[in-house]
């Protein structure tokens, strides 16, 4: 049996989108989609989306990260879901709605390679998050915790490029602290104006990527809050840039960021028993 997929990215966050949205849903098995994902074995990318038919809304989707887990939402995702049902098939609906496991988002596109979406249902008056000092064996660090589709656990540095954030990332992930479900760890650097750069080490990715929409977002309104910078804020990621903003009329949460085709693949099988023998490090191994 042969799948076909498209692999979409916005600001070098990539998916492989796989449409069921006139047969039955295809879900996969985690094994299956960490293969998928799998930059050596696979095709590569950050995620794997399933559109299918909602019988209330345009669409519903399954979101997978490329470990195979499934994840609420992906601001990124979104918008290139957005504009993949759009071109496809609602060329004259504004907005398309999504169901998603954290709710209906919405989106449109706001110019070529252009969409901007709703990250959660929910209309804000004020942003609402705390703050805990969490140790490690080795350090304690000040984060802010938020959940803008998923959670996430934010940390302001002085300087992005100097910092240790694979390590505070993978120490952090899945730190009680976080909950049972964990977070995603969130870094960003105070610029100029309202501005910000920002990068995210990701849950079910174990890694940073290029960008993360619901990261981006995090970053944006903890920088707001702290620094009393009203919205919209330029966020600056390692893969481009992505503004995040609120509705003056719902008060809803808004990305708005590139979304872009890829390439198509046909995939003649699929692995399903995938998993590395150890972990591969990349040439990083310590020298003796």
């Amino acid at each position: 049996m042969e799948f076909n997929f498209i692999k979409m990215q916005g600001c070098g966050n990539d998916f492989l989108f796989f449409d069921s949205m006139q047969s039955e849903p295809s879900p996969f098995y985690p094994r299956e989609v960490a293969w998928l994902c799998d930059r050596n074995f696979g095709v590569g990318a950050d995620g794997l989306v399933v559109l299918t038919r909602s019988e209330k809304y345009h669409a519903k989707w399954i979101f997978y990260n490329s470990d195979g887990s499934e994840a609420e939402m992906c601001g990124n995702a979104a918008r290139c879901a957005i504009r993949y049902l759009t071109e496809n098939y609602f060329p004259n609906d504004v907005p398309i709605c999504i169901e998603t496991k954290a709710g209906v988002i919405k989106g449109q596109v706001k110019g070529p390679g252009l969409v901007e979406v709703t990250l959660t249902p929910k209309s804000y008056e004020c942003f609402e998050y705390s703050q805990k000092v969490v140790t490690t064996e080795k350090y304690s660090v000040e984060v802010s915790l938020i959940n803008t589709g998923v959670p996430h656990a934010v940390i302001e540095v002085k300087d992005l490029n100097s910092y240790p954030i694979l390590q505070v990332g993978r120490d952090l992930r899945s730190h009680p602290a976080m909950g049972p479900e964990g977070a995603n760890v969130t870094f960003f650097q105070r610029l100029v104006g309202p501005r910000v750069k920002s990068t995210t080490f990701e849950r079910g990715v174990e890694g940073e990527t290029l960008a993360c929409g619901t990261g981006a977002a995090a970053a944006a309104i903890v920088f707001s809050e702290t620094y009393l910078q009203p919205l919209p804020v330029e966020v600056i990621v390692p893969g481009g840039e992505l503004l995040v903003d609120i509705s003056p009329v719902s008060r809803m949460l808004l990305l708005q960021g590139p979304a872009n085709y890829s390439f198509a693949v046909t995939i003649p099988e699929i692995v399903t028993g995938f998993e590395k023998v150890f972990n591969f490090s990349h040439n990083k191994r310590p020298s003796v």
